[in-house]
């Protein structure tokens, strides 16, 4: 792990080497404690159908994966809920 300084215009460098690894775009996910660049492959869609193949999501039809999506949601909102109300 290294460490980066912003400029005095908030850029970051993040060196040569970083940049070979894994490019020059990023997305930035910020949270309540940490900011964490995240590299944005040459070829969203390629690594996106890797990720589908490798977790088997090829096997549920348009409607179960719907239903599954709409069940983490309704999890998560429980989740969020139960926090908020303590």
């Amino acid at each position: 792990m290294s460490t980066i300084l912003t400029d005095d215009r908030g850029r970051l460098t993040l060196g040569t080497k970083l940049i070979e690894k894994y490019g020059r775009k990023f997305v930035i996910v910020q949270t309540e404690t940490k900011v964490v660049l995240h590299p944005i492959p040459k070829d969203p869609l390629k690594d996106l159908q890797e990720l589908w193949k490798d977790s088997g999501i090829e096997k549920y039809d348009i409607k179960e994966l719907k239903r599954m999506i709409r069940e983490e949601a309704e999890k998560e909102m429980e989740e969020r809920l139960r926090k908020h109300v303590r």
